[in-house]
């Protein structure tokens, strides 16, 4: 598939969920090959993936998405050290560590949005728990936290809150 994908020398790559269900060896192997054939065509690789351990081994840049909307991004450095968003955190909040004894992950709270009755204002409010008032009501607006590390949360909207709730 990478194989054929590549034929007509394309700018970009897109590649979704490229390593589900392989062995981590297999895995490796593919996404090797996918950053070398990236070099090789000086292409450009999109990765969609749940992944967060081949996100950190593969990407420069990730954008996390809840609902359809892109809730926080940046450089993986920045994303992987300085989580903003409630959602992203509960994402790195429920990777195992290898360095804690617990008996359970901890879960994100609730249930996926319906994508067909999804919620007014920030879609993740039912299931966040630092959810204001207003975000029921209304879509925060992106805020750059850092230089390109941009963030929708109204925890993060230094303007907006004078009138936060």
């Amino acid at each position: 598939m990478i194989a054929i994908a590549l034929a007509c020398n394309p700018q970009i790559l897109i590649a979704d969920e490229p390593t589900t269900a392989l062995d981590v060896t297999i895995q490796a192997q593919v996404l090797e090959l996918m950053n070398e054939l990236k070099r090789k065509f000086n292409s450009s690789l999109l990765l969609i993936t749940h992944d967060l351990g081949v996100v950190a081994e593969t990407c420069e840049n990730v954008a996390i998405m809840y609902a359809g909307e892109i809730v926080e991004s940046g450089s993986v450095d920045e994303i992987f050290e300085n989580t903003c968003h409630p959602y992203t955190q509960g994402l790195f909040n429920a990777i195992p560590n290898i360095y804690e004894d617990i008996d359970r992950l901890q879960a994100i709270y609730g249930m996926i949005a319906d994508p067909t009755n999804l919620p007014k204002g920030c879609k993740f409010h039912p299931r966040c728990p630092k959810a204001l008032s207003k975000c029921q009501r209304i879509i925060p607006s992106a805020v750059e936290v850092t230089p390109g590390h941009v963030v929708r949360c109204f925890l993060y909207d230094i303007a907006g809150k004078e009138g936060a709730a």
